[in-house]
C-alpha cells in the first residue's frame, strides 16, 4: 500500500504529495472553482444547475432521484435545480399517470441550445486540463478513479 504519511518531528502526519483523498480533492475544488465562473458567466446558472441540465440530456425522462444519484448529488440540490431550470423554461416535466407526482424530465428547445453551448464549453476546458497527457494515461486513471468510487460505495 502506498505511503499517505510522514514523519515530521517524530509525529506522523499527512503526506499531501502522495494522499490520493486530498489530491483528488484539490483537483474537485479548482476545476469546480473554475467551472461554476464559466458557467455563472455564460450560462447564467450554477455548476449543479448545468450539471443536472446535462444528466437530463444524457438520461431523458428519468426523476429526480435518478439523476441525483447518476451525478452523485442529494436529492434536495437536485430538486431546486429543476424548479431554477423549469423555472427558466429549459426543462418540463410528465409523468405517467395524471396524479402521478414524480415528474420526468427532459430538456425543452431552450435546453437543447444551452446544452450545445455547455458541451463545447466542457470540452475546451477538457482539452485545457489534460493537455500533455496521453490518452492511455487519461484511460487508466479514469480506470483507477471507478475502482476508488467502487471501494468508497463499499464502505459508505
Amino acid at each position: 500500500m502506498m505511503k499517505i504519511t510522514a514523519l515530521r518531528n517524530d509525529v506522523e502526519v499527512i503526506d499531501y504529495e502522495h494522499y490520493t483523498q486530498h489530491l483528488a480533492t484539490v483537483f474537485h475544488n479548482r476545476i469546480m472553482a473554475l467551472s461554476s465562473n464559466e458557467y455563472l458567466t455564460i450560462f447564467g446558472v450554477g455548476t449543479v444547475e448545468i450539471r443536472v441540465l446535462a444528466a437530463i440530456a444524457s438520461h431523458p425522462l428519468h426523476k429526480a432521484a435518478d439523476i441525483g444519484a447518476l451525478i452523485s448529488i442529494d436529492k434536495g440540490a437536485v430538486s431546486r435545480a429543476i424548479t431554477k431550470l423549469e423555472s427558466a423554461g429549459s426543462i418540463r416535466g410528465s409523468t405517467d399517470k395524471p396524479e402521478g407526482k414524480q415528474k420526468r424530465w427532459e430538456l425543452t428547445e431552450q435546453g437543447w441550445q444551452i446544452h450545445s453551448q455547455f458541451i463545447n464549453v466542457v470540452k475546451r476546458r477538457h482539452e485545457r486540463v489534460t493537455d500533455g497527457i496521453e490518452e492511455s494515461e487519461l484511460d487508466a486513471f479514469n480506470k483507477t478513479l471507478h475502482k476508488l468510487i467502487s471501494n468508497v460505495d463499499k464502505i459508505s
